[in-house]
């Protein structure tokens, strides 16, 4: 096995090794559990609060006076072969408890199946004990009330029987059944189970919070066509057990908790790729036609050898029984999850060819592959992070080596391993961006935060878990050095092996570290505790705000609190700031600390004279910096005359601030604009990617409201300020481009196209009517985004037939969701009907159904008349609400039908609003989306209010730009007129 060389910063110089510090994080439309989708290009962000309140709801939680210990498992699995009750299970368990206080009379734990049957308890010598047993579903528990209270330290027996229907799709979770289409072309129905976060307890009554760790044996029957079954253990043996049935008993796992528990049973999923040479080996495993495993097999024993050496705990020493198996699931209610031994993601992501891939996506599996290997390898050495027994358990502290909420490894996807996606560089655009930009609310919350009704788990997964948690590991890297962050995870893997940890367990690790290496001993008065607490204990983060006297050299330094409301109250709150620079007379990068700024201000001294001053290095650290105006006017000269003495990645970190800045009203629009005026000449993706983002959000405000030729004045300025960047990358992909290359066409091309770049569209248009013309003609999948957008929406039926056929056809699940991307972007009235009322129908997969709502609403923000798309949009939600509510899985954990009511006010005028309102007092005033519809709208009218304040200030700040390269109005007005009759 390869040795993989650690990564190391390098203090001097600006050629820097690559950041070993990666992590994920959910920008999801929908809220989904586990690894979600995350990056933008897949699911846009929408401006829709989601924050879960945080309270107490103890009420939900499971006592701890008795804990399991095993777990044997008997599970029946039916398909269509009962008639009276088809897609069933029926279920038979064992469990091993023990009573941890005295007198306890009442055993309590989770069940939430259809029917319980039988319940027993035996002592351990096998003596019947009296009980009777209640469930109170709206907490899920099953209450077994005693006659006589339990022996402490003595094992009792608890049998249950029961049994449940198989959850139709997987956004119920549990177990559920799915779909998918065989070599013959037979549909083929398959079972799989999604017990993340609280979900076992469908499958099987169980202690469903992950504290409760214990052995798990599982006895699987199924007819005897059903031959592909995988778990997270090996088969120990199969029998025949009659009626044509057959039943496997795995391998018992290792101590772990209930929701890492997996398996699936199909007719045809088999092995598709393998590396033998491991063991376990290395599988990836999906449908027999799906193919394309090698990429991820790549990816997967890359990743594996990286994390053997890392944390020199290699996968094969961690338990005999684990497999190491990769699942490809045509259904999946997230990205990925991490069971242990049996990763399963959706097939999007696990299923990549980079001749059918679009590139985004391709450079996510490479982070989501290997945030699952860590997951289910080395974070497995202990379990999921909560608190102990006697702390607030469901807190969420930060992450080590495991990650908040799910104990998943942060130091995924090292560049070492894959170069080529450079994944060092795209954490700000990707990650820390995204943290920066959640955590300025007022309602955000700490890593470590406690949570208790599965509202509030489920609202967990977000931002502040996976990019906040991950931006604090990686600034807490460079100070202590990456060689002394390496020795804290593995101390903190091997002290707490299978034992429940909290933040303190994780701060000894590092404190130890610390203090054996001394690599914190620079830094006068600074108390690391102090520093750590605050981080994880406390929400938000600073404004560095620097002011320089250039005479003189001197350097002050202040910070507060920064919010992006320009009407929050200020705060007292201080935050350690590790302080990092470069000037124009020195431009060594170094990423470890000169100072570590504990109060609210600090002095620094440089050398006098005026020069361009940067703070935060590659903007590593979690805070946004702010200068006064004439080091400010030193920077934007910089950038405007000589950008490349400045990182692109402090480039796009300016752009980033910029934009807050703007909308916090701590600068100006004539001086903020003034400032990304280099914008113009720029072709880096980092940069362009926090433009995209900056643009988009005054964009899309300004669509809301009917001031038509100031709106297009600002899209002029900013689609013209792309005409650098378009004439670098390009309309076709060129031989041997880089993927950030790649990647920066895809976003720079999709958003010229969307805001009607004149070229950018007839390029596009003329791109897909070859393919329909020739069959031998292939789009790029680095260009199919816009290219299908484009071709569908400044086309007639013709074009939407033909890719609607294409999508019916396709084998390929990425081809599949970009095609559904461009069916949404149609402006006929009849054709974008059509697309939605397909969207109630299983052709659209349940995962895939509320993001293809929303890209019709995104369709909507494109160059034509916004007004009228959004109309038919809300006609289909009034013509077909309760279709819509059994379609797209209403009572799921998702929240899909709160989420296309909420997102739908985000793309409404004010007399839509206004229709809108009415349709929800008048018919859906008792339904559960009614007051998240209504706050929606709240926040709709917020943002249009806003726009009308601003939409003058801005667009007398942009000024007058170039002659647009836009298409006319009356082409966009024709366009639309020849849609309609189509």
């Amino acid at each position: 096995m390869s040795k993989v060389p650690i990564t190391t910063f390098n203090d001097e110089g600006r050629k820097l090794q690559p950041v070993i510090v990666t992590a994920l994080y959910p920008l999801l439309v929908s809220v989904n559990g586990d690894d979600p989708f995350w990056i933008n290009e897949i699911e846009e962000v929408l401006d829709i609060d989601r924050t879960v309140s945080r309270n107490t709801d103890s009420q939900y939680r499971l006592p701890t006076n008795v804990v399991p210990l095993e777990y044997d498992i008997y599970i029946d699995l039916y398909f269509d072969e009962r008639p009276d009750r088809p897609f069933s299970y029926d279920g038979r368990e064992t469990i091993i408890i023990e009573a941890e206080e005295e007198n306890v009379m009442t055993i309590v734990t989770h069940a939430n199946v259809d029917s319980i049957s039988v319940v027993q308890l035996t002592d351990n010598n096998g003596n019947a004990l009296n009980v009777n047993f209640m469930t109170e579903p709206q907490y899920h528990f099953l209450k077994i009330n005693l006659q006589q209270p339990l022996v402490v330290g003595t094992n009792y027996s608890l049998y249950i029987e029961y049994n449940k229907k198989m959850n139709e799709g997987p956004l119920k979770r549990g177990i559920w059944r799915g779909w998918y289409v065989d070599d013959e072309g037979i549909e083929r129905t398959y079972a799989a189970t999604h017990f993340q976060p609280y979900n076992a307890r469908q499958a099987f009554p169980c202690w469903d919070e992950p504290l409760f760790k214990a052995y798990f044996k599982l006895h699987l029957s199924r007819p005897a066509s059903y031959n592909g079954m995988f778990s997270n253990t090996g088969i120990e043996r199969s029998e025949n057990i009659g009626n044509n049935r057959i039943r496997d008993h795995f391998l018992t796992t290792p101590r772990m908790s209930s929701y890492l528990v997996t398996f699936l049973v199909s007719e045809s999923f088999r092995v598709i790729a393998s590396n033998n040479t491991f063991d376990p080996p290395i599988r990836i495993i999906g449908r027999s036609n799906a193919g394309l495993g090698r990429h991820a097999l790549q990816l997967c024993v890359g990743m594996t050898e990286y994390f053997d050496e890392y944390f020199q705990i290699p996968y094969s020493k961690l338990h005999a029984n684990l497999a190491n198996d990769h699942i490809a699931s045509p259904d999946w209610a997230s990205a990925g999850t991490e069971n242990w031994g049996m990763v399963s993601y959706r097939e999007l992501h696990l299923m990549v060819d980079p001749r059918e891939t679009i590139m985004s996506v391709e450079h996510y599996t490479t982070t989501l592959i290997s945030h699952e290997l860590a997951h289910k390898c080395y974070a497995r050495k202990l379990p999921p992070y909560r608190q102990r027994r006697t702390a607030k358990r469901f807190s969420v502290p930060v992450r080590c080596c495991v990650e908040t909420e799910r104990g998943v490894n942060c130091l995924r996807t090292p560049n070492k391993v894959f170069p080529q996606y450079d994944l060092h560089e795209h954490f700000n655009s990707r990650y820390l961006q995204a943290s920066l930009s959640f955590d300025s609310g007022l309602s955000t919350v700490p890593l470590n935060h406690e949570v208790n009704s599965p509202a509030q788990v489920t609202g967990h997964f977000g931002t502040i878990s996976y990019s906040k948690g991950a931006a604090f590991l990686r600034m807490l890297a460079d100070m202590i050095t990456p060689a002394t962050f390496r020795k804290a995870c593995q101390y903190f893997l091997n002290d707490n092996m299978y034992e429940a940890t909290d933040q303190y367990d994780l701060f000894r690790a590092f404190e130890k570290a610390v203090n054996e290496d001394g690599t914190l001993r620079e830094y006068d008065n600074f108390n690391f505790e102090e520093f750590y607490r605050v981080w994880v204990n406390e929400p938000g983060y600073p404004l560095l705000t620097v002011n320089v006297d250039h005479g003189t050299g001197v350097i002050s330094l202040s910070q507060e609190r920064f919010f992006i409301s320009p009407s929050a109250p200020p705060t007292e709150q201080i935050y350690p700031i590790p302080i990092t620079y470069y000037m124009k007379s020195n431009e060594t990068l170094k990423l470890k600390p000169s100072y570590m700024m504990s109060n609210k201000t600090l002095t620094i001294q440089k050398n006098p004279g005026a020069e361009w001053i940067i703070f935060n290095v590659l903007q590593h650290g979690h805070y946004r910096v702010t200068y006064d105006n004439a080091t400010w006017n030193l920077i934007s000269d910089a950038l405007f005359n000589s950008p490349n003495t400045i990182h692109h990645l402090n480039r796009a970190q300016i752009v980033d601030d910029v934009f807050a800045l703007m909308r916090s009203e701590r600068m100006s629009y004539y001086f903020g604009f003034n400032i990304l005026k280099f914008l113009r000449q720029e072709t880096n993706y980092h940069v362009w990617n926090a433009a995209i983002s900056g643009y988009s959000f005054f964009l899309n405000r300004f669509r809301q409201i009917h001031i038509y030729d100031k709106y297009g004045d600002f899209r002029n300025y900013v689609v013209n300020s792309m005409d650098t960047v378009i004439a670098a990358v390009g309309y076709d992909p060129k031989l041997g481009e880089t993927v950030t290359e790649s990647l920066l066409r895809q976003e720079v091309l999709n958003f010229a196209c969307d805001r009607g770049h004149r070229g950018c569209m007839l390029d596009s248009e003329e791109k897909f009517n070859k393919m329909i013309s020739d069959s031998r003609h292939w789009v790029d999948s680095r260009i199919r985004r816009h290219v299908y957008k484009m071709g569908v929406r400044g086309g007639y039926q013709e074009q939407f037939n033909f890719l609607m056929n294409r999508f019916k056809s396709s084998n390929i699940a990425n081809d599949q969701l970009e095609m559904l991307r461009g069916l949404a972007s149609t402006i006929s009235p009849v054709l974008l009907t059509r697309y939605l009322e397909m969207t109630l129908d299983k052709v659209v997969r349940y995962h895939d159904k509320v993001t293809a709502f929303n890209y019709a609403l995104l369709a909507s923000t494109m160059e034509t008349p916004h007004t009228l798309t959004m109309i038919h949009v809300f006609d289909f939600v009034k013509n077909n609400i309760d279709a819509i509510r059994k379609a797209y899985t209403e009572d799921s954990p998702p929240n899909p039908v709160h989420t296309i009511l909420s997102n739908m006010a985000s793309y409404m005028y004010e007399q839509q609003l206004e229709e809108y309102e009415d349709w929800l007092w008048s018919t859906q005033n008792n339904t559960a989306q009614f007051n998240t519809a209504l706050s929606a709208i709240k926040n709709a009218r917020n943002n249009i209010a806003w726009a009308e304040k601003n939409i003058d200030i801005i667009v007398d700040a942009v000024g007058d730009g170039p002659p647009p390269a836009i298409l006319s109005s009356i082409l966009l007005i024709a366009m639309f007129i020849f849609a309609i009759i189509a």
